[in-house]
């Protein structure tokens, strides 16, 4: 950014000292060259106490980072026209989203929404910039329920759950889950063999676990439940495919990202004026 230079042997040692000053365990780095990957390198172990090493391929838990191939899927679907950012979600909807019961999971039980009358306006705009009004999770909330805080598109507030909402609206449009979707329009193209929502049999043979401060790893999580914000699972080698499909606009038109973000700054700077 600044065009400072460095080797890879340089990169190598200071990626090296700086695992050690901080105890951590392992990790994956992959740096960028005007759109290329030119340096993709795995540290460390897949756990402390087998000192299995790193691998490129070894599946990692992808957490939020999730959110952005969501969001790459979203706009994939703008372009097609299959959504819009500023139509409310629920004008896609043959009847109210609360009244579709709970679901399979807690993300897809939206019941509390018929006492809140705010969630009309939100739009997949507002999902993917964090303006929805929800919290992070409901499980935040006092009685764990979805509320909505404030009008939508007002304020930026950090939510998974606007995710869930984007999620659940878009599978009940397409008639397709997420992972399907996935696979057609964004791992498939982009070259992702080892990436999904879900947890799959394969990557018994091939994951990193976290740790804690102490070094101690935690219990793998193998939730099957997909959710939009926070269940990838990916390698560094898949994500750095994905990152360079980006880069390079082999999945999305450049001016997709222009049109995400320039309505909902104006929306951000009206409200300021406002307040």
């Amino acid at each position: 950014i600044d065009d400072s230079r460095i080797t890879a042997k340089e990169l190598d040692s200071k990626i090296s000292q700086l695992m050690k000053d901080a105890s951590v365990t392992g990790m994956a780095v992959s740096v960028f060259n005007d759109g290329k990957p030119v340096y993709n390198k795995v540290y460390g172990y897949k756990s402390t106490e087998t000192k299995a090493p790193l691998q490129l391929n070894t599946n990692f838990y992808g957490a939020s980072l999730s959110k952005a191939v969501f969001a790459v899927l979203v706009m994939k679907l703008v372009e097609e026209k299959i959504i819009s950012l500023d139509k409310p979600l629920q004008d896609y909807l043959p009847q109210p989203v609360y009244d579709y019961g709970k679901g399979s999971s807690w993300n897809e039980d939206f019941t509390s929404l018929k006492e809140e009358p705010l969630y009309k306006k939100i739009t997949a705009r507002h999902c993917l910039s964090h303006s929805t009004g929800f919290a992070n999770w409901r499980w935040f909330e006092p009685d764990q329920k979805l509320h909505i805080h404030f009008e939508p598109g007002s304020q930026y507030s950090y939510s998974g759950d606007g995710f869930g909402y984007l999620q659940f609206v878009i599978e009940k449009i397409t008639g397709k889950k997420l992972n399907e979707l996935m696979k057609e329009k964004l791992f498939g193209p982009a070259g992702m063999k080892n990436s999904s929502y879900t947890w799959q049999p394969e990557y018994e043979t091939n994951y990193c676990m976290g740790h804690d401060k102490t070094r101690k790893p935690y219990q793998k999580d193998k939730d099957n439940a997909p959710r939009a914000a926070s269940t990838l699972e990916t390698t560094p080698e898949d994500y750095t495919l994905f990152t360079a499909a980006l880069l390079q606009k082999k999945i999305l038109k450049p001016a997709s990202f222009d049109e995400l973000f320039k309505q909902q700054d104006v929306e951000l700077d009206r409200s300021k004026r406002e307040a």
